[in-house]
């Protein structure tokens, strides 16, 4: 924060705080949409999902380069802040936090629900696996052997 223009690097600060809170709002609509497709019979839009939140992630983390200098003083500068910018800017944080906190817990919970998924589905696969092999075996013992008549004797 530079002391010729304070109230410019004040506003330039809550624009960039309002910058990464609309960026997690938006992470944090994805990750609704990615629950809803991995609970869903849709994973093929998985992928898509998951390639905006990289692009949303990307952003942040250039908007976090940008608010380092803030970052970094981050006492000095809060209470170098005009009170009705400083009230915006805890405003803002407590969102900030509060959007981290769902989008981390979404993304475990997410995690353990794709793992529970991969766990059924590679056991429907070991049945079925299963199921071939008893049915080639059946196949081989049948072939390998000739029918056999009983013996009447009457």
């Amino acid at each position: 924060m530079t002391a010729s223009h304070p109230r410019t690097d004040a506003r330039q600060l809550v624009e960039l705080l309002t910058r990464q809170r609309d960026l997690y709002q938006n992470l944090t609509t994805l990750s609704e949409k990615q629950r809803t497709l991995i609970s869903g019979d849709r994973p093929e839009l998985l992928l898509s999902i998951l390639r905006e939140r990289q692009d949303l992630v990307t952003a942040l983390a250039r908007l976090n380069e940008d608010l380092g200098p803030y970052r970094r003083h981050w006492d000095t500068v809060y209470a170098g802040l005009p009170e009705s910018l400083r009230f915006e800017a805890s405003t803002l944080l407590t969102e900030i936090n509060a959007l981290l906190r769902v989008i981390l817990r979404t993304d475990q919970e997410d995690s353990a629900l794709l793992s529970a998924r991969k766990s059924a589905v590679s056991a429907e696969l070991a049945e079925i696996t299963g199921v071939r092999k008893a049915g080639a075996a059946y196949a081989r013992q049948g072939a390998g052997s000739t029918p056999q008549v009983a013996d009447i004797q009457g």
